[in-house]
């Protein structure tokens, strides 16, 4: 497509450590601790992350599923494929998805999406008309947030200079509200939020199923392993075994966590700040609307007009 004249994407007036790829289709977060710089950013953590899925299911394609083939038969490898297929799937929707930015006022100004967002919201997200931020926290958080508004949880974020609702949380990794945030993950090098909680549900189970798919071959290969089987194929089965039991120790208490908050109702953030709201699950609930379009044509302005 052809960019009108003297107009520029949304995302490229972006000013938070958020990282757009595609031409603005798709969005990670920003990293501050182990950014890996020729990798555009990717934390070390979601490299590792990476990793874990990859090298343990090449070692089970290429050295252990030939044998359980003859045995098992295209089923067991329909099963594998489409479960490594899921893992990596949901794992990609959680890294690149937008997890319910909610959208700096700058940002809401530049977009004209003012009235657009307050119809979504069902609140003015930049605070009363005619009043403007005096960047003061004390100051904004009794005059930028109505009084209904904060006895029901909502709060003013001074980074963002927004309402933001009650279960929404700035990001300090990312350096933006997010809808209904459950934590920021390094290892998804994203938000876990409103928008993509149940992508890294999603996630996490298919990882689970596969772990546990993946787990019974590494074990019986280990078990089987002799002083006539060449050094680098022992070595191979022994590191594979360790590693994918570990991931699936882990797997299990991540996965058992996230029901036990789903069945509470919970965020990973309202959990350990003991925060407690009565509002919508988690895991159930509707995505919701995206409220920003990274993709939006609007005018090249200068930043110091903004």
């Amino acid at each position: 497509m052809v960019r009108p004249a003297g107009r520029s994407r949304l995302y490229q007036h972006w000013k938070g450590r958020s990282k757009f790829y595609c031409d603005g289709r798709c969005i990670t977060g920003g990293e501050v601790e182990c950014p890996i710089a020729c990798l555009g950013g990717l934390s070390c953590a979601s490299l590792g992350a990476w990793l874990c899925i990859l090298l343990p299911s090449c070692g089970y394609f290429v050295f252990l599923f030939p044998s359980l083939y003859r045995q098992w038969g295209p089923k067991l490898l329909a099963a594998a494929l489409v479960l490594f297929t899921m893992t990596v799937g949901f794992l990609l929707a959680t890294c690149c998805s937008d997890p319910g930015i909610i959208p700096p006022r700058r940002i809401v100004l530049l977009a004209g999406s003012r009235e657009h967002l307050k119809q979504q919201l069902g609140y003015d997200l930049l605070g009363p008309a005619g009043l403007e931020p005096s960047h003061d926290q004390l100051i904004d958080a009794e005059t930028m947030v109505p009084e209904h508004l904060r006895k029901q949880g909502y709060r003013w974020c001074k980074t963002c200079e927004i309402i933001r609702p009650p279960r929404a949380a700035h990001c300090k990794d990312c350096d933006h509200c997010v809808l209904r945030f459950d934590h920021h993950c390094p290892f998804v090098n994203n938000c876990v939020g409103q928008r993509n909680y149940h992508y890294f549900f999603a996630f996490t189970t298919s990882a689970l199923f596969f772990a546990a798919l993946v787990l019974p071959a590494f074990m019986r290969a280990f078990s089987g392993v002799s002083g006539d089987a060449p050094g680098w194929y022992g070595w191979i089965v022994t590191v594979g075994f360790v590693a994918v039991a570990a991931i699936t120790v882990l797997l299990v208490c991540l996965w058992l966590y996230h029901c036990w908050l789903s069945l509470q109702g919970k965020t990973t953030k309202e959990h350990w700040r003991r925060l407690d709201f009565d509002s919508e699950p988690t895991l159930l609930a509707l995505p919701g609307p995206r409220l920003m379009q990274p993709r939006q044509w609007v005018e090249m302005v200068e930043e110091a007009d903004v």
